[in-house]
C-alpha cells in the first residue's frame, strides 16, 4: 500500500468511496459537502491509500488558525476494504503529519456512533454529541485529544 496526496484525477474515485459508505457512515445530504471539499479545500493535507491501481481510501487534515485546531477531515475507506487495517494506517500516518507539522493545536474530529469507539482507540475523546448531526440515525461525535 502507497500513500499519495491526491489530486483531482482521483476526484471519482473519491466519491465512490463516499458512497460505497452510504447510508450507514455518511447520510447522501453529505455528498455536496464532500464534493465541494474535493474541488476547494485539499490543494494540500488530503491523501489516499492505493494499491495497484486501485484507491482504497482517502482522508485530510484541516487547519483552523483561529480555533488553533487541527482536524480530521473526510476519512474513509471503501466498505469492500473494511476490516482490514487500512482505516488505522490512515488515520495513524494522519495523526503522524499532525504531530510533526501542528504539534501545539488540539486536534478534532467529527464522527458517527458507528466510528466512535475507533477514534477513541486512536487517543481520542468524544466532548458532545448531537442526536441525528449529520441525518436521520446518523449522530454527530464531537472528538478531541489537546496537546498544549
Amino acid at each position: 500500500m502507497l500513500f499519495i496526496n491526491y489530486t483531482a484525477f482521483y476526484r471519482e474515485k473519491c466519491i465512490e468511496i463516499f458512497k460505497s459508505n452510504l447510508p450507514i457512515f455518511f447520510d447522501q445530504q453529505e455528498l455536496p459537502l464532500f464534493e465541494n471539499f474535493l474541488d476547494h479545500h485539499t490543494h494540500e493535507n488530503y491523501y489516499l491509500i492505493k494499491e495497484g491501481e486501485q484507491i482504497l481510501a482517502c482522508g485530510g487534515i484541516f487547519i483552523d488558525e483561529i480555533k488553533g485546531e487541527a482536524s480530521l477531515a473526510w476519512g474513509m475507506v471503501h466498505a469492500q476494504h473494511h476490516k482490514k487495517g487500512i482505516g488505522k494506517l490512515l488515520t495513524q500516518y494522519r495523526l503522524e503529519i499532525m504531530k510533526n507539522c501542528y504539534p501545539n493545536k488540539t486536534y478534532v474530529l467529527e464522527t458517527s456512533q458507528h466510528t466512535a469507539a475507533f477514534y477513541e482507540k486512536n487517543g481520542f475523546h468524544t466532548i458532545a454529541i448531537v442526536q441525528d448531526g449529520f441525518g436521520k440515525g446518523i449522530d454527530k461525535y464531537m472528538m478531541e485529544i489537546k496537546n498544549k
